[in-house]
């Protein structure tokens, strides 16, 4: 279902494309989305392709901007900052997208009834050709967010996205790598902005067009980034479940060593004794830690809305 013509006439959209050694589908990707959305602002962020990617682009209508730093986070983190817009729309440049249901995504973000809309490959209503290896990474890096932040999403890696403006001018981004997804859907969850998914298909590449992403290499970065979010952003709950964890070892080994009285002067004993010790006052330590942090982050958290207001008040 397509938006109404007028609103979105009176509406500036940059459709924005990350790519690297596209040549093959950019011709066909930006004249899909100029045939979708004639009145957007197509900009192709070429990563320092070595083929016919840039030229191909411009001469397609878009409108090529270099980036010298390598990885598709770098790309977006320069996108954002570049560009002007009231509505900002990612894809990839891979062609695996289809430009038709680009409306379906700008519609929440249109409607105010979402500040961030996603792509979602595996929802039931998708029709998706994943690969094995990628689909099973993807519900691993899922399951693990919804469990450590608290939400139902369905695909966190998704390269298909519409945003609003408040939106993309709030989130520091700082991953320069395939893990930059994790941490636009992390950072906006947390700074309790709306998002809401659409369902999307995903096709196969074309041929003679590769993959960029190194199964191994990107997946331990991905998750190397979920981890990170949570303990920066869930410090309590992550300092103090391995506060637990810790506890509990230690008054484990300090129960075995109470209740064995025969050999309680025993070496081994004492050197258990010193064990549990260790492991609770350690428990201690790591359950204190993240209640400091946790104060700090809901400090850091009033500054944030504060300043986000006086930002809107400026901008009104």
């Amino acid at each position: 279902m397509q938006p109404p013509f007028s609103r979105i006439q009176d509406t500036k959209i940059a459709i924005l494309i990350p790519c690297l050694n596209e040549e093959k589908t950019i011709t066909k990707v930006v004249s899909d989305f100029k045939n979708e959305l004639p009145n957007a602002k197509i900009y192709v962020f070429d990563n320092m392709s070595t083929d016919q990617t840039a030229n191909l682009a411009s001469q397609a209508g878009a409108e090529v901007i270099f980036e010298t730093r390598r990885g598709k986070g770098a790309v977006v983190q320069t996108m954002f900052q570049k560009i002007e817009a009231d509505v900002y729309i990612i894809v990839d440049g891979d062609d695996t997208y289809p430009a038709p249901q680009v409306h379906m995504l700008i519609e929440p973000i249109l409607n105010g009834t979402a500040d961030m809309t996603i792509g979602s490959r595996t929802m039931k209503e998708s029709k998706s050709e994943f690969r094995f290896l990628n689909w099973l990474g993807n519900k691993w890096f899922q399951g693990i967010i919804n469990i450590a932040f608290g939400t139902h999403l369905t695909d966190i890696l998704s390269g298909y996205r519409a945003m609003n403006r408040k939106l993309i001018k709030s989130l520091p981004l700082f991953e320069n790598g395939f893990e930059i997804e994790a941490e636009l859907t992390i950072k906006a969850l947390e700074r309790r902005f709306s998002l809401q998914e659409i369902p999307v298909n995903l096709r196969s590449r074309p041929f003679g067009s590769y993959s960029k992403i190194k199964m191994l290499q990107d997946g331990i970065k991905i998750l190397g980034t979920i981890f990170a979010l949570f303990r920066d952003y869930k410090p309590l709950t992550f300092f103090g479940f391995l506060g637990l964890c810790s506890f509990g070892t230690g008054f484990i080994f300090g129960i075995s060593v109470l209740f064995d009285v025969k050999t309680a002067y025993q070496v081994p004993s004492i050197f258990s004794g010193l064990l549990s010790f260790g492991f609770i006052f350690t428990g201690l330590l790591f359950i204190a830690i993240g209640l400091i942090l946790h104060t700090i982050n809901r400090r850091f958290r009033e500054m944030e809305y504060f300043q986000r207001l006086l930002i809107d008040t400026s901008n009104n």
